[in-house]
């Protein structure tokens, strides 16, 4: 089976042919059930929780029955703490909880390489044979990204991003810049558009064991 190719440009963004992706990782079809388990359980991992309610007990005030029981006409209530009155307690409402889901090694890889798989496939993958800027200012990254072509939400990654490099990507609308070992299935799904260092593929190529 011949390797997956994707198209390769250089430091400045000019395109220089093909590149053939390591079968290390994009060989694989992996699954796309574990893809979308290990999506659904980041996202949780992202909600706070905190979200809170008051119960009748913890409502302020409601320290006598607001009327007597009989001769009023009024229906009997015993409290203003009540669920059935107007700024009275909440039945069953959400209290801080965690929503945090394990996920294990095996299972994060294996989304991982589904997700790399379909960017492939989808030609929503490119290659660059390094990035660099001379200066970090925001237009230097953008004239790299403008001479490829790039638009769009897009993720770069990188091996290990400088400070001067971080400064000329971060004021770039709807483009991130991450390093290869902070990658994750979410991230390569959310993203149009997925390019990485031949570096950065070194990089990747390590979290996935030998043998």
């Amino acid at each position: 089976m011949s390797p997956l190719q994707v198209p390769l440009f250089s430091a400045t963004g000019e395109s220089k042919g093909q590149f053939d992706l390591p079968e290390t990782i994009f060989a694989s079809k992996g699954s796309r059930r574990v893809l979308q388990e290990v999506i659904v359980a980041l996202q949780s991992n992202q909600r706070r929780g905190s979200s809170s309610t008051l119960t009748r007990g913890l409502v302020s005030g409601g320290g006598h029955k607001p009327w007597k029981q009989k001769g009023t006409g009024n229906a009997r209530s015993g409290s203003i703490r009540s669920p059935l009155w107007r700024k009275g307690g909440i039945i069953f409402g959400p209290q801080p909880r965690s929503y945090r889901t394990e996920i294990d090694q095996a299972r994060r890889l294996l989304a991982l390489q589904t997700a790399l798989a379909e960017k492939a496939k989808a030609s929503e993958l490119g290659v660059f044979e390094t990035i660099a800027v001379d200066e970090p200012k925001t237009k230097e990254a953008q004239q790299v990204l403008a001479k490829a072509g790039i638009t769009g939400r897009t993720l770069v990654v990188v091996d290990r991003q400088d400070k001067k490099l971080a400064q000329a990507f971060r004021n770039i609308k709807a483009v991130e810049l991450i390093d290869a070992a902070q990658l994750n299935a979410w991230q390569l799904m959310a993203s149009r558009k997925v390019f990485f260092t031949t570096a950065a593929l070194d990089e990747l190529s390590k979290r996935w064991p030998k043998g």
